[in-house]
């Protein structure tokens, strides 16, 4: 009769740690092969729509911008070219405002200020290290056209 082999907890947990580290790595492996087989159908789409010509925004000025979700964007120009922030507020969702006699951004729900970059520099956000979300932007300086990067709908539609 053969002899049983005793597994002690060294090398029990050995076992477990070989196993659970293979058990990872060809998971990884498989995630990573599907995401090579298959980028298109996980990463959301986008497109850039127009939103103006460049020469209609003047330094320091700040416009609002409604996407076709809705949602209202801040485009702004600066010295160096142009931003776009989303205008929900990180702290609790409220809408943000420029203030131009201030020189910043400012959310009256609990009276959250940014600075013109969209840092929290006051209130509940500034707390929290919070910002405003930067929203991206293409400026075709050829033409002089801004354009605005927003996802495109499940029918395809901006």
């Amino acid at each position: 009769m053969a002899e049983e082999q005793k597994l002690d907890r060294r090398d029990f947990f050995s076992r477990v740690g070989m196993w659970g580290g293979m058990a990872l790595a060809y998971g990884t492996l498989g995630f990573q092969g599907m995401l090579f087989l298959l980028p298109e159908r996980l990463r959301p789409k986008t497109r850039f729509l127009y939103i103006g010509q460049a020469s209609e925004y003047e330094v320091g000025q700040v416009r609002d911008y409604v996407g076709p979700d809705g949602k209202v964007v801040l485009i702004k120009r600066t010295e160096e070219g142009f931003m776009a922030l989303n205008s929900t507020c990180p702290h609790l969702g409220c809408k943000v405002k420029w203030e131009q006699e201030n020189n910043r951004f400012f959310c009256p729900c609990h009276s959250g200020v940014f600075d013109p970059q969209g840092i929290a520099i006051a209130g509940p956000p500034a707390d929290a290290g919070q910002r405003l979300e930067e929203v991206p932007l293409k400026v075709d300086q050829v033409a002089g056209v801004l354009y605005l990067e927003v996802k495109v709908a499940k029918g395809g539609h901006a």
